[in-house]
């Protein structure tokens, strides 16, 4: 036997094929068997070994239904196909997990939301669920067992390991934080659906294992629980809530604003540094545009507030302004550029915010964020709606943030109509009830206007993500306490 687990019948037409870690199901039509996700392609041989063993061959195979694309869950369709003539299912949103690699294919049809997949006797009701991936699929259908009707169903993409920020920064897995509202959003509409046969992606996510043992024993099947599927659900929207609580700690990222500007020459190099040592773990800073097209780190429109001079930094070139320097207290420093900022930090464990202050800088901040390798640690900001999808069009990526003094239910709406991940209010517009909501949304939550410690404590306090602060030496010490 190649696999680990022999084949055997859960309750009507349903079949278990699968491994301990790859499931794989079939359900035995009039017309041929239609198949729930295809393994691995490391697992093809012990499946078409199951199929075999109870009787199938694999050209019975007509219908492959895939819950997404994950490798463990699609890696075996291509070779399957191949075998069999079978037609492969996938959602079109999923094509980016299966295009790839010896694996690799194109499904030969795209699911779409209410789909019902027929042949012969069985029909599969295909529900859109995202939040695993963005194209996750589950499946319903009719199981007669002793002459009573059982609907089995199936979240098709149930894990939320996936929705961890180390997973979703992955460069080869680059995913919006604002799969984790679809998540949330799957889960609500799943509950509303009444399964008595649970089926898992693995067996662990429906204690199959335990069941099994009991099958062959027991006077009832233990397959069929209509208690369990609401459990299931509820055990997996706990789960995501318990990584967004702990990451709000291990994973909360302190700003230095505009460098450690309380204390040093705002947005430049030494403010930046000096933020780094104040214990800072990511940089915020601004960017505006030289007459000459060079992307420069620098707040105001005018100049006058911090170097005394005249004009805005778009009438100077930047050799221009390399003749003035920014003021504090008795310290000075030059305007830096974007790419100096980035040559020197780039390499260090920081995530950075940059925001878009003048008009055309976002093709500019783009290159540079690719080029410098920061794209997987860095957040693009501005007050203004239109260059965030600007830099969406350009970069589809990139995470980018809102930075306004609060936000509408309408705000809300075109923050995800725009894919922004990131919500920026006012710090003291930040309670933990709001937090929560918005986390529920799958947005990041950093608030700015940290005036003083009482609104650090209660920012950091409502669960903020992270936080833009002039003082991130009092921020590293209130962590270190919490």
């Amino acid at each position: 036997m190649l696999g680990d687990i022999a084949p055997f019948r859960i309750a009507g037409n349903l079949y278990f094929v699968g491994t301990h870690a790859k499931s794989c199901h079939v359900l035995a039509t009039s017309r041929g068997l239609i198949m729930i996700d295809s393994g691995g392609i490391d697992t093809v041989d012990a499946i078409l070994e199951s199929l075999d063993t109870l009787g199938f061959s694999p050209k019975d195979l007509k219908i492959v239904l895939l819950t997404h694309g994950h490798p463990d869950h699609a890696g075996g369709a291509k070779r399957l196909r191949e075998i069999s003539g079978a037609e492969v299912f996938l959602a079109e949103e999923d094509l980016k997990y299966v295009g790839e690699g010896p694996s690799g294919f194109v499904p030969d049809r795209f699911l779409q939301d209410g789909d019902e997949v027929a042949l012969g006797d069985t029909v599969v009701t295909c529900l859109f669920t995202p939040g695993h991936t963005e194209g996750s699929f589950s499946f319903f259908f009719d199981l007669v067992e002793n002459g009573m009707t059982y609907r089995a169903g199936m979240f098709g993409g149930s894990g939320v390991n996936q929705l961890k920020k180390s997973y979703m920064n992955r460069p080869d897995r680059r995913v919006s934080y604002l799969m984790r509202g679809a998540f949330f959003k799957t889960l609500d509409r799943l509950e509303e659906e009444h399964v008595d046969v649970t089926l898992g992606n693995h067996t662990w996510q429906n204690n199959q294992d335990e069941k099994m043992k009991k099958l062959f024993v027991s006077p009832e099947n233990p397959f069929i629980d209509p208690t369990e599927w609401r459990k299931y659900l509820a055990r997996e929207r706990e789960a995501l809530w318990k990584i967004i609580r702990e990451e709000t700690k291990s994973a909360f990222v302190n700003y230095a604003h505009r460098g450690a500007s309380e204390t040093r020459p705002e947005n430049t190099m030494t403010a930046f540094y000096e933020g780094v040592a104040l214990g800072a773990n990511g940089i915020e800073t601004d960017v505006q545009m030289t007459r000459d097209g060079v992307p420069v780190l620098f707040h105001d429109d005018a100049l006058l507030r911090v170097t005394g001079e005249p004009g805005s930094i778009g009438d100077y070139t930047l050799a221009e302004l390399r003749k003035f320097t920014v003021k504090k207290d008795g310290m000075t420093d030059r305007i830096p550029t974007l790419e100096e900022l980035l040559a020197a930090l780039s390499w260090r464990d920081l995530t950075f915010a940059i925001e878009l202050k003048g008009e055309g800088a976002e093709e500019a901040v783009a290159d540079l964020v690719y080029r410098y390798g920061v794209d997987c640690k860095c957040v693009v900001t501005s007050f203004v709606l239109d260059r965030l999808r600007r830099i969406r069009a350009i970069a589809p990526d990139l995470r980018t943030g809102w930075l306004k003094k609060d936000f509408t239910d309408e705000d809300i709406e075109a923050m995800q109509a725009a894919g922004v991940d990131e919500l920026c209010p006012r710090a003291e517009n930040v309670t933990p009830e709001r937090v929560e909501e918005w986390h529920a949304l799958g947005f990041n939550v950093r608030p700015w206007a940290v005036t003083d410690d009482a609104l650090m404590r209660a920012a950091v306090d409502a669960g903020a993500d992270g936080m833009t602060v002039n003082f991130p030496d009092r921020l590293a010490a209130y962590l270190g306490e919490r």
